[in-house]
């Protein structure tokens, strides 16, 4: 039978690595949309999100292996993990400020995650756990308000574009 704390640790590295996945692809995107700016920034989120798995994979180790869940079996408020951000919150023409704004939404939504699992658990390493990393959590939203606050803000026609696709399907 898994562990409470497995099941939790394998939830926690899941929401990392996908999250990692996600900023990936958005910057691809913004890569084919030649917007490099933000595409680096998608980048660094990648990475910041790809550490934290491994530092979670790595605390992980003493509790042995994790179980290997499918898509269905991991229990999410939505579709998908926390810190994964939906594409309809995003435009290829966003600047760094709103890349900044998506990533702040997902460390919020990753921070509730981790607080709630350490509210609502049975299991006290579950607990200690869940608010451990709840702390670190609030770190990284601290760490992007702080950088939001320093990056002007877009100008109100950020959206329009000068020299719009012309293909008709």
């Amino acid at each position: 039978m898994t562990s409470k704390v497995a099941l939790f640790l394998a939830h926690a590295v899941a929401l990392e690595t996908e999250a990692g996945e996600r900023y990936d692809e958005l910057a691809d995107v913004m890569d084919v949309h030649n917007n490099p700016e933000v595409a680096t920034m998608f980048r660094q989120m990648a990475e910041f999100s790809r550490m934290h798995a491994a530092q979670v994979t790595a605390r992980a180790a003493e509790f042995g292996p994790l179980p290997k869940l499918k898509s269905w079996e991991y229990r999410w408020n939505a579709p998908e993990p926390p810190e994964v951000g939906d594409f309809q919150g995003t435009h290829y023409l966003m600047t760094p400020f709103h890349a900044l704004q998506f990533a702040l939404a997902n460390e919020r939504r990753g921070w509730e995650f981790y607080n709630n699992s350490a509210k609502e658990a049975t299991d006290p390493e579950v607990r200690r756990l869940g608010a451990e990393f709840a702390e670190e959590e609030a770190e990284h939203v601290e760490t992007l308000e702080s950088w939001l606050e320093r990056t002007p803000r877009p100008d109100r026609d950020w959206a329009e574009d000068p020299d719009p696709a012309q293909v008709v399907d």
